[in-house]
């Protein structure tokens, strides 16, 4: 009989709890979170498992009560001890996350003062993560299957575990599960080796991204983007970027901005590119602040640039520890662009960013010591503190710098010890930095530093100028003419050759110096027509000289044509210029018969190139060891 009755009062429970559970899930369901609240606290004080799963949910959300994830945690781990999967798996995902201790485990004192959890001081717990998440996983639950795969699998290279991980996502497969397809995508991606394994990742990945799952689309976009697995698609990836952007995907946003600043896959948009860059800065993202700081810096054809809004991006990167960024900021500073100039706070950020490990702002940092003596920047003090350390991790970079500093702070008061360790860090840097070539050959030539090697000198002075260093090509073209070898002509030739490099990137002394070995007197026929064309060239970019040679060449119709109003011209800018002997070739127009004599011999005199190459003519802020 007790028995009977203890059957019928159990019944009476279940649906006295059943009654309570459907009442306070349709007001769950219509949002009166409240009253859901009070009726799922009423069902789990009848031990209802379902209802204390409830609960949790509410304290996890703030429903009806102050989100508290502790209390989270207690009512899901009651429910999980009577064999709810889902509040097993709820624990488990509370584990991973970390669970805060009971003082910060509120965000608030009432409903109306709620706040966000940092949940950056949490501290997961994955053995009990991986025990509850097993729990779940065995009683069938899909999601809790792929769940306990991801953790058990997340940073392990065993190969029995990782095939255990496999066998669990399968197990979800089977059940459907979206996670699963995900999780196991990502997983064999990280294993794959070959295109091969790749592929069979992009397949998995692929009916994931069908599924909606925004790291899955996110990944597979960058498959596409570079032909991982997959043939390269930039149109595709673009579309899987945008895809997984509007799903919230904040590397997707990132990304996708920057497909449509740079039209890569998509039709070029500053406006929309600038729009999902700030989208994923304001989510945190630190590259797309630091890339939407450099989009209003720079500005484009269309839109000015914007450096109060670069600054302020510049600096939400630089607060997050963004090296370059910090070094963008403090450069804003000392120019006094989009915030006030001040060289202090400039120099301040520069040192945090060559300390953060930024070569570049550890260069600055020895230019502003030599070239802003109001910084009260010591170039002392940089090489000690900056450059000398950086150099001795082996950078090449620095070690050129380091060599240049050392170099430009020895001018006033030469020491040859500096000129000595100089010589000796471009030593260690020209194998890797090719600069470093033409300012070491330099020094062996001259014998700055050390003992004189002019045939070691020139041949790094012709690795640099073979490499494309402009400076270099001049002053090779240069060696080259005064050679004293039988084969002058052939040398001659290779002059030019280095000449015409040199002015195909835009160097106005090789032009200039190409109109002085085309007119003549370099073991090369004269070809003066070639030579009034680059004096040309050379006098319209401003070079006195040429202007002077230009107009030599229209008033004696040297190149043809004989023109004295067009070679006025070129004399009277040339004279203005500075070049005294344009005031002569003048006076000459004026009273040709006074200097008919010795004109032709001037002529030849003046279009003979300078023959010493430690004259050359350079462009302008380059720095020259002075020869002994």
């Amino acid at each position: 009989m007790r028995g009977l009755f203890g059957a019928k009062n159990s019944n009476r429970q279940n649906k006295k709890i059943e009654k309570i559970l459907s009442k306070a899930k349709s007001l769950y369901d219509e949002q009166d979170y409240e009253a859901a609240f009070n009726n799922f606290s009423q069902a789990a004080s009848l031990q209802s498992p379902e209802a204390q799963y409830w609960l949790g949910m509410c304290y996890l959300n703030g429903h009806g009560v102050i989100l508290n994830l502790r209390e989270a945690a207690l009512w899901h781990e009651s429910a999980a001890t009577a064999e709810w999967a889902d509040s097993a798996y709820m624990l488990a995902l509370l584990y991973m996350r970390g669970i805060p201790q009971e003082e910060e485990a509120t965000t608030g004192q009432n409903l109306f003062e709620q706040k966000e959890i940092d949940y950056s001081n949490l501290k997961p717990d994955l053995d009990l993560a991986r025990l509850w998440a097993r729990k779940a996983a065995d009683q069938g639950l899909a999601e809790a299957q792929a769940l306990y795969a991801y953790l058990i699998s997340s940073g392990v290279t065993d190969q029995e575990v990782l095939d255990e991980a496999l066998q669990w996502y399968d197990k979800a497969i089977a059940l459907d599960s979206a996670q699963a397809y995900m999780g196991k995508g990502l997983l064999l991606l990280r294993l794959g080796n070959t295109q091969e394994e790749y592929a069979e990742a992009a397949k998995v990945l692929e009916i994931a991204a069908e599924r909606k799952m925004g790291t899955a689309i996110q990944k597979l976009a960058v498959m596409y983007q570079t032909g991982q697995g997959v043939p390269v698609n930039l149109e595709r990836a673009a579309e899987l970027y945008k895809e997984a952007a509007e799903l919230g995907i904040r590397e997707s946003q990132a990304l996708y901005g920057v497909a449509l600043k740079n039209g890569q896959g998509v039709e070029q948009n500053f406006i929309q590119a600038e729009t999902w860059l700030r989208k994923a800065a304001l989510a945190g993202d630190v590259e797309a602040a630091v890339v939407l700081a450099d989009m209003n810096g720079q500005g484009n054809d269309d839109i000015p640039p914007n450096y109060t809004e670069a600054a302020r991006w510049y600096a939400f990167a630089a607060e997050k520890g963004h090296a370059a960024a910090t070094r963008a900021l403090g450069l804003l500073y000392l120019r006094g662009l989009g915030i006030p100039k001040s060289i202090e706070k400039g120099i301040d950020l520069l040192k945090v960013a060559a300390e953060r490990g930024d070569n570049v702002a550890t260069v600055s940092l020895g230019d502003i010591a030599i070239q802003l003596p109001e910084s009260n920047l010591q170039i002392e003090d940089v090489i000690k503190d900056y450059l000398l350390p950086s150099a001795k991790q082996g950078n090449p970079v620095i070690m050129f710098n380091l060599a240049v500093a050392l170099l430009r702070s020895n001018t006033a008061n030469p020491d040859p010890e500096k000129e000595k360790q100089a010589r000796e860090w471009l030593k260690k840097s020209v194998p890797d930095f090719i600069p470093a070539r033409y300012w070491y050959g330099r020094m062996l030539i001259q014998g700055a530093g050390g003992e004189q090697d002019s045939e070691g000198g020139y041949e790094w002075i012709a690795s640099a100028a073979n490499e494309g260093i402009l400076d270099a090509q001049i002053l090779w073209a240069n060696i080259l003419l005064e050679s004293k070898s039988d084969n002058r002509e052939a040398l001659a030739k290779e002059a030019v050759k280095f000449y015409h490099m040199a002015a195909d990137q835009g160097s106005v002394p090789a032009m200039f110096s190409l109109g002085a070995v085309y007119g003549g007197g370099n073991n090369l026929e004269p070809d003066r027509v070639k030579a009034q064309e680059w004096f040309t060239k050379a006098a319209e970019q401003g070079h006195a000289k040429a202007q002077l040679m230009l107009g030599r060449y229209l008033a004696q119709g040297l190149a043809g044509e004989t023109n004295l109003k067009k070679a006025r011209y070129w004399f009277d800018i040339a004279f203005k210029s500075g070049e005294s002997e344009a005031e002569i070739e003048l006076k000459r127009l004026d009273n040709p018969e006074m200097f008919m004599s010795d004109q032709l011999q001037d002529n030849e005199n003046a279009i003979s190139p300078k023959q010493d190459p430690e004259n050359v003519e350079v462009a302008p802020g380059i720095f020259f060891v002075k020869k002994k």
